[in-house]
């Protein structure tokens, strides 16, 4: 089990029980957010503390994780995956604190995601959903390169909201050669340094 993953300004790694104000302000309190994800509000903090505790015990067993800000290390979304069939992944829920969108986190959370699964994993296909009118959680996926793959009606299960849930897809071969350019570019500015220096 992989207990931590590290971006450029982000840390994924498993709940804490000192997570609980911050995690319940910053994110489970957040009537907004809750509108395109599948959980439902956690009114009070005695509320989140049984909620938090049921967290530490689901992270301990998948790969699921908070996400903090690496300077403060406060959490300040969270995001898993899980295999549904052989060698091929879906996330569990992307989710960034309303106080920190705008800023990239979400693409930098995919993209440890797409390397859990491709390079440590080994998986084959990661598929990303999103409601259908979340249009921010859409721009995310295909901005990293991600591919349409269908939409499904769901009712999500609390409070019997009917919605269009869209999938995405990004597979091996899209990762390898995505990861191929980038070490290609780096070739290139690498040489135009050493030719202008």
């Amino acid at each position: 089990m992989f207990d931590r993953l590290e971006t450029e300004h982000l840390i994924l790694r498993k709940a804490r029980e000192d997570d609980l104000e911050a995690v319940w302000k910053n994110i489970w309190s957040d009537s907004e957010i809750s509108k395109t994800m599948l959980w439902q509000v956690t009114e009070t903090l005695e509320d989140a503390k049984d909620r938090l505790n049921r967290t530490i015990e689901y992270h301990k067993t998948h790969y699921a994780y908070f996400v903090c800000l690496k300077d403060t290390d406060e959490p300040i979304g969270f995001a898993g995956i899980k295999e549904i069939f052989y060698t091929e992944y879906e996330e569990t829920g992307i989710c960034i604190a309303r106080k920190c969108q705008n800023r990239g986190y979400a693409k930098e959370v995919v993209n440890a995601l797409k390397k859990l699964i491709f390079e440590d994993l080994r998986g084959s296909r990661f598929y990303y959903s999103c409601f259908h009118e979340n249009e921010r959680s859409r721009k995310v996926c295909l901005a990293l390169g991600f591919k349409y793959y269908n939409t499904v009606e769901h009712i999500r299960e609390w409070d019997q909201y009917k919605h269009l849930s869209d999938a995405y897809y990004f597979d091996y071969v899209m990762y390898e050669t995505e990861k191929r350019k980038m070490e290609e570019k780096i070739e290139i500015i690498h040489f135009s340094h050493v030719i202008f220096s």
